[in-house]
């Protein structure tokens, strides 16, 4: 038969307190409080709450707070919990089970702070935590689940097939939706969260049968004009014309992406032996890096950040990504380039990386090279989005086989 009791514990002497004959006494909340001092000087007092006090299927005395302070209140916690004792002795379940039961009704609220805790310990970058929180956030209320429990496989697969029914997302964003709640599923099973992945087994969408933005890589000729535009000295909002063009030429030069663009500093180069080096705090892939420059490029940074007078950690650009992207707009408007083609490939800032690795490998440059140059994690990665073959660049290839 369990019992209620009120614990005591041992705390620093309050603050105005007096002590008088080993008794401390003080006034807390308008009332006046008394507790006996212990050898070490603090002073000992009971709680407040009740405790409740009983043997577990074990025989083993199990002393466990019920939080509260009203007996009546506790009296029902302790019976729940002898219930629980007397379920498991006849066999109805098992301990293991009544704790994943409980923990199935937890909300997710808290499980996403503790997620989101983990991936700061991680080292994730704040763009990705934020894209992954929004992403849970918002397929997990599409689905209408507030609770551990509620996270089943059907509603997931319903949510997947609405969104290709109203075709409102592309099969890739909706993979980056599914990979959002896959990391965050495996996280609650390694935490015994979880006792199984719900979503392991469902399969990602096929991107390319469904991909609402194919870039294409520009030609030298489309480059020549883009880059004799750039330079022809038209200001945009103080976004200098040398500036473009010298953004320009580094993109399609060293592949960096936008945002690594964006935050290089003149301490990244090493202007002797023409190298740059990307640090992991600033790339995608979260590695540190060095890349080959061609001497004229770099000869080009190295007098423009002396005309500018930029500091060795100041960055080296103005620009963000909408006004890069505004003025690329502009100078392909300029040059005669059309940013969509009737196949319905287009060319946007990113698509001066892929003209990089598609230069690379019309140059002979091995597949393998060029996946090292864009830090790419595969070669087939490279090849698959990021090098464009022209059909006159296949007829160029077959016609060096031989006659037969």
């Amino acid at each position: 038969m369990g019992i209620l009791i009120r614990t005591w514990k041992t705390t620093v002497i309050p603050e105005g307190a007096t002590v008088l004959r080993q008794t401390a006494h003080w006034t807390a909340k308008g009332k006046k409080r008394t507790a006996k001092m212990t050898p070490d000087g603090r002073v000992r007092i009971q709680s407040t709450t009740w405790t409740a006090q009983f043997r577990d299927e074990n025989g083993k005395v199990c002393r466990i707070s019920t939080k509260t302070s009203n007996r009546s209140v506790a009296e029902k916690i302790l019976a729940r919990y002898e219930s629980e004792v007397d379920r498991i002795k006849a066999g109805l379940t098992s301990r293991q089970e009544m704790h994943t039961a409980k923990i199935r009704q937890t909300g997710l609220s808290d499980v996403l702070d503790q997620y989101k805790t983990k991936m700061i310990a991680a080292g994730c970058t704040r763009k990705h935590l934020t894209g992954t929180l929004q992403k849970l956030s918002t397929i997990l209320n599409d689905c209408g689940i507030e609770l551990l429990s509620q996270l089943e496989r059907g509603r997931f697969e319903r949510w997947i097939a609405g969104e290709i029914q109203r075709k409102t997302r592309s099969a890739r964003t909706i993979n980056s939706y599914l990979s959002a709640v896959k990391s965050f599923t495996v996280y609650a099973v390694e935490s015994n969260l979880l006792s199984a992945d719900p979503v392991k087994s469902i399969r990602k969408l096929n991107e390319q049968v469904d991909r609402r933005k194919v870039r294409r890589a520009l030609t030298e000729d489309e480059v020549r004009k883009l880059l004799d535009t750039a330079a022809a000295g038209i200001y945009r909002k103080k976004f200098y014309a040398d500036e473009r063009h010298l953004i320009y030429r580094l993109m399609l030069g060293t592949g960096l992406r936008s945002t690594e663009l964006s935050l290089l500093t003149p301490a990244q180069f090493d202007f002797v032996h023409n190298r740059l080096r990307i640090s992991a705090a600033k790339t995608k892939n979260r590695k540190d890096d060095i890349l080959p420059v061609r001497p004229a490029l770099v000869l080009s940074v190295k007098e423009w950040i002396e005309k500018n007078g930029i500091q060795p950690a100041e960055r080296i650009f103005r620009y963000n990504a909408a006004s890069i992207r505004r003025s690329l707009y502009a100078d392909l408007k300029r040059a005669g380039i059309a940013r969509e083609t009737p196949d319905g490939r287009s060319v946007d800032v990113h698509a001066l990386r892929r003209t990089f690795g598609t230069m690379l490998a019309k140059a002979g440059v091995p597949l393998t090279t060029v996946q090292r140059l864009m830090r790419h994690s595969t070669p087939e990665l490279t090849a698959k989005l990021y090098i464009d073959v022209e059909p006159i660049d296949m007829l160029q290839a077959v016609s060096k086989l031989p006659d037969f």
